[in-house]
């Protein structure tokens, strides 16, 4: 009995932590993370609020992001003026937001040793601008100053029409959707169309097969910045284990599933 009872212990012991560990992740809520009802290849795929399968690129990951703490996630498509009222509010849990929120008490961003934004544990995001070839700016064009006499449009509620605007830029209001603003620009009723990107060629495929050679990307970006997976706070305050732990995945792995997630639907419709 001597020698059984400490295999005993031991085995009654790893039992536990199994149980403890399953309990730490049975304890992640479930979570509602919103992105845009709009077609955005290769990021979101569709339009409306059900989500396709297959959703896009970036809807995968966000799902991963969920699991990488043994969060189950619900993915819900939201108008995109309604995204960050709904994350304030509550009636969902994280949501892809730049810095221009972050000064909001109701949001919880990762932070830095020093406090300030985890520049690691966010994505890159680019401002990237659409014209017609006919036009002939050429793609060596600076969109900073082409647009100062030339009409650019971005989606409608984007959080960077006040900056353009406050930069001397062109800027029409937009439609509600990038599809249709790629289409005013066909019909010559913008100059320009401004799309956020994580890469800048992420949209070239889209682009070539729905348009050809009639629309071409400016090689210079409008705007450079961060994007990150903003949390409501009082989702963060109750499950900040869960959350930093998300987080970390996104600054490593995350980023690396991403990249192939790009390339499997770098071609899709």
């Amino acid at each position: 009995m001597s020698r059984l009872f400490p295999t005993a212990l031991l085995c009654l012991g790893l039992l536990s932590l199994a149980l403890c560990s399953t309990g730490a992740r049975a304890a992640c809520a479930p979570l509602r993370i919103a992105y845009p009802d709009q077609h955005y290849p290769p990021y979101w795929l569709g339009n409306g609020d059900q989500v396709p399968e297959p959703p896009g690129a970036g809807a995968e990951l966000l799902r991963r992001f969920g699991a990488s703490a043994g969060c189950p996630v619900t993915l819900k498509r939201l108008p995109n003026g309604r995204i960050l009222p709904a994350l304030m509010e509550g009636q969902v849990e994280f949501a892809p937001q730049g810095a221009t929120s972050a000064s909001q008490p109701e949001l919880a961003f990762p932070r830095d040793k020093a406090g300030q934004l985890d520049q690691e544990r966010s994505l890159p995001q680019l401002l990237v601008v659409f014209v017609r070839a006919a036009d002939g700016p050429g793609r060596d064009a600076d969109p900073a100053l082409y647009f100062r006499d030339h009409v650019l449009a971005s989606v409608l509620s984007s959080a960077y029409l006040p900056r353009m605007r406050r930069d001397g830029l062109r800027v029409d209001s937009g439609a509600t959707n990038i599809t249709s603003n790629l289409e005013k620009l066909r019909l010559r009723r913008v100059d320009g169309v401004a799309v956020s990107m994580i890469s800048a060629g992420d949209m070239d495929n889209f682009i070539a097969t729905h348009y050809g050679t009639a629309l071409v990307r400016l090689n210079q970006s409008l705007y450079s910045d961060r994007v990150w997976l903003a949390a409501h706070a009082p989702y963060y305050a109750a499950h900040q284990v869960q959350v930093e732990t998300m987080w970390t995945w996104l600054a490593g792995p995350g980023k690396q599933q991403f990249a192939r997630l790009l390339r499997k639907y770098a071609d899709h419709p």
